[in-house]
């Protein structure tokens, strides 16, 4: 009989004592978590593949007629593009670098193809006076680039960051009003620098503007945003930022004439825009701009190259 109360008492100490447990671990906040698997970071972007140029030197225009008839019509106009050319000038050059076939325009960018500093800032135009290229960047990402003529050396385009303001279709140089400025867009409205369609001869030429190819112009023209105006004409927002850095070697062999020894002598490095860059992301997010606050719209004040408007 001591026995079977013994074994009950045993019994009912155990029930009691996982009851009194499961109490104790209701009480006790849940053990964190530590087996979750963080998720994976996006894969990062294959690298750009390394082009290679070969050197021609076109003695006359069969040469230039065989050439594009090879390439072809969107070939031709990369092959333009990488040479800082146009159509017009392009027999004047002395040396000329002909891209691989197997590569488009993105491939043959002198910009990196990503820039992480920039991922927050919706777009950004960079000028390079070293290798005379613009570049277009949506959050981080290159989606457009493409040659440019900036000031000559007595006129050159001072480096620093702009913003666009207004937008003009086609305005009349007030250097010289014969000349067409199409698809302009102003980025300082005190010295009348902007971007706009001109020719393209392969080096510095402007008068301190940036000149682009027709079809980048005009895409450049589409893409920008404006600034804004409050009621009294005066700036309330700028408009896309524009950094304009570099130097230009003057009396040295241009880099892109380099490239078919070396195809990667006209590559602008991250290296490189580390520097300019520390201007952009604090002037976007403050909203500060090259054009100071209260500048009145074109109209009060004489842009040197773009105030004559194009009828």
């Amino acid at each position: 009989m001591d026995r079977r109360l013994r074994t009950r008492a045993a019994l009912l100490a155990a029930l009691v004592a996982a009851g009194c447990a499961r109490k104790e671990a209701a009480r006790r906040p849940e053990a964190p978590e530590t087996t979750r698997v963080a998720a994976p970071l996006p894969p990062a972007p294959p690298p750009k593949p390394k082009p290679h140029y070969r050197a021609v030197k076109l003695s006359g225009d069969h040469e230039l007629t065989e050439l594009e008839n090879a390439l072809g019509a969107h070939r031709f106009s990369l092959f333009l593009k990488v040479n800082r050319v146009d159509l017009g000038h392009v027999r004047d050059c002395d040396t000329l670098a002909v891209p691989d076939t197997t590569l488009d325009s993105l491939d043959l960018a002198p910009f990196p193809l990503q820039l992480a500093s920039t991922a927050g800032v919706p777009k950004l135009v960079l000028v390079s006076l070293r290798v005379q290229a613009f570049a277009a960047y949506e959050n981080g990402k290159l989606v457009r680039w493409g040659p440019v003529s900036s000031g000559k050396k007595a006129t050159p385009t001072p480096a620093g960051l702009y913003h666009t303001n207004w937008k003009a279709k086609q305005r009349y140089s007030t250097v010289d009003d014969s000349w067409l400025l199409k698809w302009c867009v102003n980025i300082e409205v005190h010295e009348g620098i902007s971007l706009h369609e001109y020719e393209l001869p392969g080096r510095p030429a402007s008068h301190s503007c940036v000149r682009l190819s027709g079809d980048d112009a005009e895409w450049v023209y589409g893409w920008v945003d404006q600034w804004k105006l409050d009621d009294r004409q005066k700036l309330a927002a700028p408009g896309t930022p524009v950094l304009v850095f570099g130097d230009y070697a003057w009396g040295e062999r241009a880099p892109w004439k380099k490239l078919g020894d070396d195809p990667l002598a006209a590559t602008v490095s991250e290296g490189e825009l580390s520097e300019p860059l520390r201007l952009v992301v604090p002037a976007v997010a403050s909203g500060d701009s090259a054009v100071a606050p209260g500048t009145a719209a074109p109209g009060t004040a004489a842009p040197a190259d773009t105030a004559k408007s194009a009828t």
